[in-house]
């Protein structure tokens, strides 16, 4: 048996000590310094992305009309006594299309005549002694201040018979508007008055419409108003549908319809061949055609699978390798009925279609691929849309 002593002794209980400590403060941080736990990735719905061509066309409903298209009225108020158009009859500048009763216009141009003639009077008599006091006032014989006092007076006398004059052409004109005649030649398309009818001024009776030039009419809806320039336009009638009729938009409203939520189209018509005009008419209705001037690969995602930050438009798109979400920017060409048509993402990309506002960047997921049963994730091919007659509801 050996034995320490002294120094010795001393030296191993210290370092025995001191391993204890070591051993307390070792397991002390084990016991405070937790591991963090590993999330397990959960699964999500995925569609896989695929680009085609976006080409497709549309077809809406339109109304052949007049470009050129008047309502007219009288010019002054009155009871109609005389009806001389009928709708769908041609008149020409000029021609007489509605009566007033003239007779309250008569007597006021008669009294205007008969004003005229007493303000003629006046101003005559008047200018003759202007006359004589200018030459009385040669000798002397009447003052300045008299001979200025009557030269007032045939000034103002001149300036009544002016007047009488002009009263007496407004009660012509007003006369002359008791008959309301066409402005120009055309087709009569309304006629909102009977005989006996008591109509104000202004109020529109009579619609003409020229046929010399004639347009395609359309209500488009908002998903299209932004991009109808962009599309190649074309008509074909339903009573003429092997004739095709090349369209060029020419008028847009700017705003939207109050009660059916479109804009209103006007598309001018390029042929103008004689057999085209032949089969144009007033009214026809027309299938307007818009395609798409140049194809673009797009990929169709369905619309659940976008969302929005700082204005851009995001999807998730799921690494392939290591099944990791990570945020990619896309543009939205369009909308349809079930899915969103964007640009900006790889063919083959696994986005996640479900879910995508419980997601963070660099999240790892089990991607699940989504099936399309029941959903419309095809390009639209020439999608036929029933559009009412523009002023009527879509």
């Amino acid at each position: 048996m050996i034995r320490t002593f002294g120094p010795a002794r001393a030296s191993c209980r210290l370092s025995v000590r001191t391993a204890i400590i070591l051993a307390c403060v070792t397991g002390l941080s084990a016991c405070g310094e937790k591991s963090p736990p590993q999330l397990k990735p959960h699964p999500v719905l995925v569609v896989t992305a695929h680009n085609v061509s976006s080409e497709y066309e549309r077809t809406f409903t339109g109304v052949v009309r007049a470009r050129y298209e008047s309502d007219q009225g009288f010019r002054t108020g009155g009871k109609v006594t005389a009806r001389l158009v009928d709708v769908g009859q041609t008149v020409v500048a000029g021609q007489a299309l509605a009566r007033l009763d003239p007779a309250d216009y008569e007597l006021g141009l008669r009294a205007a005549e008969d004003q005229l003639q007493a303000a003629r009077a006046d101003a005559e008599q008047a200018a003759s002694d202007e006359a004589r006091f200018r030459r009385l006032l040669a000798d002397h014989s009447v003052s300045v201040a008299d001979h200025e006092r009557q030269k007032a007076r045939a000034d103002a006398a001149a300036a009544r018979q002016a007047q009488a004059s002009r009263q007496l052409d407004l009660a012509r004109n007003r006369t002359k508007y008791a008959t309301l005649v066409a402005e120009f030649d055309g087709v009569v398309t309304s006629v909102r008055f009977e005989v006996g009818q008591v109509v104000a001024e202004g109020q529109p009776v009579v619609s003409i419409a020229k046929p010399s030039e004639l347009e395609v009419v359309a209500d488009l809806p908002e998903e299209l108003a932004g991009s109808a320039r962009a599309f190649s336009a074309s008509a074909t009638l339903w009573d003429a549908s092997e004739l095709a009729l090349p369209l060029k938009l020419r008028e847009l409203s700017p705003a939207a319809s109050a009660q059916t939520r479109t804009f209103r189209a006007r598309f001018s018509i390029l042929d103008k061949s004689p057999a085209t005009r032949q089969a144009l008419h007033l009214g026809v209705t027309a299938n307007l055609h818009l395609a798409a001037k140049e194809s673009e690969l797009v990929a169709i995602l369905p619309a659940t699978a976008i969302w929005k930050t700082d204005g851009k438009s995001m999807v998730w798109q799921v690494e392939n390798t290591r099944g990791k979400i990570v945020a990619q920017p896309v543009e939205v060409i369009r909308y349809t009925d079930e899915a969103v048509l964007v640009r900006g993402i790889a063919d083959g990309s696994k986005v996640v279609s479900a879910g995508i506002q419980k997601l963070t960047p660099g999240l790892y997921v089990i991607p699940v691929e989504r099936t399309t049963s029941g959903m419309n994730l095809s390009m639209p091919p020439v999608q036929a849309v029933k559009a009412g007659a523009p002023g009527g509801s879509l």
